[in-house]
């Protein structure tokens, strides 16, 4: 476990009322969540670029899942936020679940989207192959959350595109099992990444999932 600078992000705040942490996935930024920035009608939303993506540069080596859960933590800490709803996609999926296991007492309602507690070994080589954000990657890679869902006790909601590999949706529907207050919805007409294909169908969902 290493300590990344919390201190290095920069926080995107918008709207008000509860707040909604939202954990971008991996490749992207925290513009990934443009799509459903309706919410900030009814909630705050607070994002950020993950490390080694935006605004945010990559630390001097690798780092874990683990790592960016604890930065999140005093990311929240450093900002007088207590406690949010958490929603991650991907990579901020992964952070999520591991935040969310880590600080229980932080995290009101959980949604996760397009992610797995840990990946197949063609879905590791497929991310493993891929250019830039190598630190990420490798992350993702090495990432086994399969004994933390049992230890979430949020609410969640697990989205999983309808058009997803097998292996995601095994990891969707195991997430929504083993997560004690777990539910799964798969989006229609969403290929990969819901968020970004389907901005309208997840906005509505998630105002409904956390009012």
């Amino acid at each position: 476990m290493r300590l990344l600078d919390p201190t290095t992000i920069r926080l995107h705040r918008s709207g008000s009322g509860p707040t909604i942490v939202l954990l971008h996935g991996i490749g992207a930024t925290h513009r990934m969540w443009n799509g459903i920035a309706t919410l900030a009608g009814r909630f705050e939303l607070v994002s950020y670029d993950l490390p080694e993506h935006g605004e945010t540069a990559a630390p001097d080596g690798p780092f874990e899942i683990e790592d960016l859960s604890d930065q999140l933590a005093a990311l929240l800490t450093a900002s007088g936020i207590t406690r949010a709803h958490v929603v991650g996609s991907s990579l901020g999926g992964m952070v999520a679940q591991s935040f969310a296991a880590a600080s229980p007492e932080r995290v009101d309602h959980l949604v996760l989207c397009d992610t797995s507690p840990a990946l197949s070994e063609g879905m590791r080589e497929e991310l493993l192959t891929k250019p830039g954000h190598a630190l990420a990657r490798g992350a993702m890679a090495r990432a086994d959350l399969l004994d933390v869902a049992e230890e979430i006790y949020a609410p969640t909601l697990v989205l999983c595109s309808n058009g997803a590999n097998i292996a995601m949706r095994e990891g969707a529907d195991f997430l929504a099992r083993s997560i004690p207050r777990g539910q799964l919805a798969f989006v229609p007409g969403a290929a990969a990444n819901a968020v970004t294909e389907r901005p309208s169908w997840v906005t509505q969902v998630v105002r409904d999932f956390l009012e």
